[in-house]
């Protein structure tokens, strides 16, 4: 992947992200609460065929990350969100 298409879909799924404010910490938090787990989902969209593993993927990385419980099937509309946005 180029920087150019890195640095685009990191902009897309951070303002998505950043919307959907997983632990409820925007707008006091800094702009870059979840810069750590964008950068995780972009490198996800590369090895995921299919919204089902994105969800899967993307609550993987926020109960790792944040100690969450997300589900798969909460984190489904966030994926299809993701996948509209850079597709």
């Amino acid at each position: 992947m180029s920087k150019e298409k890195y640095n685009t879909l990191f902009k897309l799924v951070k303002k998505t992200i950043n919307e959907w404010d997983p632990i409820g910490v925007l707008p006091e938090a800094l702009a870059d609460e979840y810069e750590f787990e964008v950068a995780q989902i972009v490198t996800l969209l590369n090895k995921v065929d299919t919204e089902e593993a994105l969800s899967e993927g993307i609550a993987e990385i926020f109960n790792k990350a944040l100690g969450c419980h997300y589900t798969v099937e909460e984190c489904l509309p966030i994926a299809r969100e993701i996948r509209i946005l850079t597709e």
